[in-house]
């Protein structure tokens, strides 16, 4: 029975011991995994390219979803270097063709950033889509190609014609693009839509006006056959763009900010009116 109880007291000295230094043990335990994750942030974007097939009822239809990440530095109007700007771009084709096109964007700094909703999210009716090297998102429908901003993913403007681009020294690249007229400038006579651009922002647009409503719809018409040209002219002061027509040449001067109208060459019953003043 004496033998006993310097067990039970040990036995008691162990439990009280072991009741005051356990919160302590926790406490250090939580403070080192803390110390250990302090500085080390990961985050991660996922979803890639699949190719999906399924039969109903014996018919077979088919799904193409292709996905890209792709890191950029954007120009930003009033900020002193280029944003880094994670990209994805996402193209959804169906067995018709007819799909869509979707970029999302967000910020290239901490981790925390591709947690928060993107910066800006495009999504549109589309069979393909691209970036460009002039800064901008195209997308394809219907022979159309449509170009947004990566600053912002603001619709800019669309093309039915191939671009034409060139360089003022030194360096600044511009680019002039044309489409069709809409329904809404078609009804006050409207052919076309000049459109001249720096890499990232449209710079002017102009509505070509034809006074004959007849002429104006042979015009519109016939607009994919022909093409932009640009060059250079001396005696117009410096480079044009020209959209040649049936019934002669439209020719306007541009500098590096801007189309001048004011000193355009338009054949008789035909004018150029600024978007910005359309109404």
């Amino acid at each position: 029975m004496r033998s006993t109880w310097p067990f039970i007291a040990g036995a008691i000295v162990a439990g009280l011991v072991t009741l005051f230094t356990l919160p302590i043990l926790v406490a250090t335990g939580l403070i080192m995994m803390a110390a250990g994750s302090f500085g080390h942030s990961e985050a991660t974007l996922s979803g890639g390219s699949a190719f999906s097939m399924r039969d109903e009822r014996g018919r077979v239809t088919s799904k193409l979803i292709n996905t890209t990440y792709t890191v950029v530095s954007v120009p930003i109007t009033g900020e002193p270097r280029p944003r880094r700007t994670l990209l994805r771009q996402r193209v959804t084709v169906g067995d018709d063709g007819v799909g869509r096109a979707s970029l999302s964007a967000w910020l290239v700094g901490a981790p925390s950033e591709l947690r928060k909703p993107p910066l800006f999210h495009i999504s549109v009716a589309a069979h393909s889509a691209n970036l460009g090297d002039d800064f901008l998102f195209w997308t394809e429908a219907g022979g159309r190609r449509t170009a947004y901003s990566l600053a912002n993913g603001d619709w800019l403007f669309d093309a039915d014609l191939p671009l034409v681009t060139f360089t003022f020294e030194p360096e600044a690249r511009r680019m002039a693009a044309l489409s069709q007229a809409d329904e809404e400038y078609a009804s006050k006579g409207g052919v076309a839509v000049f459109t001249y651009a720096a890499p990232g922002r449209v710079l002017r647009r102009v509505v070509l006006v034809v006074d004959d409503p007849m002429r104006a719809g042979m015009l519109r018409a016939t607009l994919s056959a022909t093409k932009l040209v640009t060059y250079t002219d001396e005696v117009l002061g410096g480079r044009v763009v020209e959209l040649p027509l049936g019934s002669g040449a439209v020719r306007i001067p541009v500098t590096p900010n801007t189309m001048d109208i004011g000193r355009a060459l338009l054949p008789p019953g035909m004018r150029l009116v600024p978007i910005q003043l359309w109404g």
